[in-house]
């Protein structure tokens, strides 16, 4: 008899098993966890409770709080949600036609390998850290309608998962389509901020998850797989939406995926000032020296500081093409970072602010806006585009792009919030610059030459 028992439930099991083999299989990642970039190497610690940084922190729970009866803290509850359908969902609003399995099959087997590859990117940071999530720690009741207490509970609050999720798929779909590059990515940094709402992450978490998903995504840029994905996704989506490539390439606009910047009457201003005196403390010290020396962003200057992290001296003629690409990359970033900075001079340096000599930087940066901040995007956006070139060195150059951004606020050319801004502008910019042409040619020609050089080392 308990044979029997036993055969049938193989007859009725089997063909559910095959089914979930056949999915699970179908999931291929890109990038296995162990060869992603390390946000616990290329980031720093979370703030604790006794840092200055954490006031950001504390300010930011306490908005979101007043949000979670709102219909945007509706929203928010429904997007602690997480899955290739939901992300499928959510993006299918922002491209204005329905992604799915079987309608537009291209489109979402390119999601679904970029989310799971990315799931995998907050997980060593996470581990490392254990930070406590802020429901835990105010000893709340968790908002979001997926979030369960024991799972927050006993899973590290740094990064934000869901945000480097998110993110990236954000990244990879506004690459994918550029006509609604600003949309999608608008979506991305929101289902990122959702975090903060339901009190499942700060907004350090958040930020910190921003970055790990752009930085899964450069990586991504080195794997064959993803790049044919791209193409096919890409081909599917110019025939699902009835649009042809205009082949004219516009910059991401600012406006439409950032908040407004932090102003003095505002409560996040408070983590604004005391994030820039702890900074100022280190222009003392051996850090302060390099932070000065970071704000040279000239091409010759960002030729020597990314030297060293990709192991090679470059220069106009050792190596023309990735110093080419590098220009270029430059230009646009820069060009960005002014675009927006001009709709925004409310915002004063914090030099200027407070009423002080400025410690770094030229004198003509006195008028300017400190939001966003150019060296920030220039540093950060450099090391994403150099990190789909020379994924094996990741983590040093994302380090070195994420400390130009830190040399900003200790030489006091812009405060924290201003910087955060910049990464995430930085990583749509490259997203927006991968769809281009002409920079995919520029791109491919310096691989080419970092493949070269390094096979004859």
């Amino acid at each position: 008899m308990k044979r029997i028992i036993r055969l049938l439930l193989l007859v009725v099991l089997l063909p559910v098993q095959s089914v979930y083999s056949q999915w699970y299989s179908a999931v291929k990642l890109y990038i296995e966890r162990e060869e992603q970039p390390d946000a616990a190497i290329f980031l720093p610690a979370p703030p604790d409770t006794a840092s200055v940084a954490y006031i950001d922190d504390f300010v930011q729970w306490q908005w979101g709080k007043t949000i979670r009866q709102t219909e945007r803290g509706e929203r928010a509850s429904r997007e602690s949600a997480s899955s290739t359908a939901e992300m499928a969902r959510i993006f299918s609003e922002a491209l204005g036609f329905k992604i799915s399995r079987s309608e537009t099959p291209a489109i979402y087997n390119l999601i679904s390998r970029s989310y799971h590859t990315a799931e995998q990117a907050s997980k060593n940071p996470k581990e490392k850290y254990m930070r406590i999530r802020p429901v835990i720690q105010y000893n709340e009741i968790p908002t979001g309608s997926s979030d369960r207490l024991e799972s927050l509970r006993t899973s590290g609050s740094y990064p934000s998962g869901h945000t480097t999720r998110g993110m990236a798929t954000a990244l990879v779909l506004a690459e994918m389509a550029p006509e609604y590059a600003d949309t999608i990515l608008r979506r991305g940094y929101e289902y990122g901020e959702s975090r903060i709402i339901v009190s499942a992450h700060y907004q350090s978490d958040v930020n910190a998850g921003y970055m790990c998903g752009a930085a899964c995504v450069a990586a991504m840029h080195s794997v064959t797989d993803f790049m044919e994905d791209m193409e096919a996704a890409r081909k599917e989506y110019y025939e699902k939406s009835g649009r042809t490539p205009s082949g004219i390439f516009s910059p991401t606009d600012g406006r439409r995926i950032l908040p407004d910047p932090v102003d003095t009457a505002s409560n996040r201003y408070y983590g604004d000032v005391a994030q820039y005196f702890a900074a100022k403390a280190e222009r003392v010290t051996q850090r302060g020296a390099q932070a000065k020396a970071d704000a040279d962003c000239t091409l010759e200057a960002l030729l020597t500081a990314f030297s060293a992290p990709l192991g090679k001296n470059l220069d106009l003629k050792k190596t023309p093409a990735l110093t080419n690409l590098i220009r270029v990359a430059r230009e646009a970033l820069l060009s960005n970072a002014d675009a927006l900075g001009v709709t925004v001079q409310f915002r004063k340096r914090p030099y200027v602010q407070l009423g002080e000599a400025p410690f770094a930087g030229g004198t003509d940066d006195k008028g300017k806006s400190s939001f966003p901040s150019a060296e920030s995007e220039i540093g950060w956006g450099i090391a994403l585009v150099l990190t789909e070139i020379a994924p094996d060195h990741a983590n040093e150059i994302l380090q070195l792009g994420f400390r130009i951004g830190e040399s900003g606020m200790i030489s006091g050319q812009h405060w924290a919030t201003d910087i955060t801004a910049a990464r995430i502008l930085a990583a749509c910019m490259v997203a927006r610059l991968n769809a281009d042409i002409l920079f995919k040619k520029l791109l491919n020609a310096a691989k080419d030459e970092y493949f070269l050089l390094t096979s004859l080392n």
